[in-house]
């Protein structure tokens, strides 16, 4: 079976970083393209400007799935870490979204009230810039028999 067109969409997570800045302690002494990184350093990395590089992305502030300029690099999306090391709860998480819009979407109607809500930065952890509002109604459940 097809994946549904949403789930096809999830590959541009690369628009809805929910964590503004990645964080980590450089373990041992490291130069890198003429860097020279001392143990000890904390390094930090912003999925959310790394994610809109034009040298990466062609135009890249377009909603355009499926993309593929990642494939070029292991290191382009780093939502959930880059190269061989990504974070082990990724499929769970996508596995979580795929199960939260089935049923929202099929349970429910959905529209957007206000703008599209720019992103918010100003904390750790990503969100819509208010107002973000959302109105929705519940469908009618099927009948039983699929009547």
């Amino acid at each position: 079976m097809p994946n549904p067109w949403w789930s096809r969409h999830l590959g541009e997570g690369r628009f809805s970083q929910y964590a503004s800045v990645m964080l980590t302690k450089v373990l041992c002494d490291l130069d890198y393209r003429g860097f020279h990184l001392p143990a000890g350093t904390m390094a930090m990395v912003s999925p959310a400007l790394s994610h809109r590089l034009p040298t990466v992305f062609h135009d890249p502030e377009r909603f355009a799935p499926p993309r593929e300029e990642h494939k070029r690099s292991a290191h382009a999306l780093i939502g959930f870490g880059g190269g061989h090391h990504r974070c082990l709860g990724m499929h769970f998480a996508y596995l979580q979204i795929k199960a939260l819009w089935t049923v929202l979407l099929s349970r429910f109607d959905l529209w957007l009230v206000s703008p599209p809500a720019a992103p918010d930065y100003g904390s750790w952890v990503t969100g819509p810039r208010p107002p973000c509002r959302v109105r929705y109604r519940r469908r009618p459940l099927p009948l039983a028999g699929g009547l």
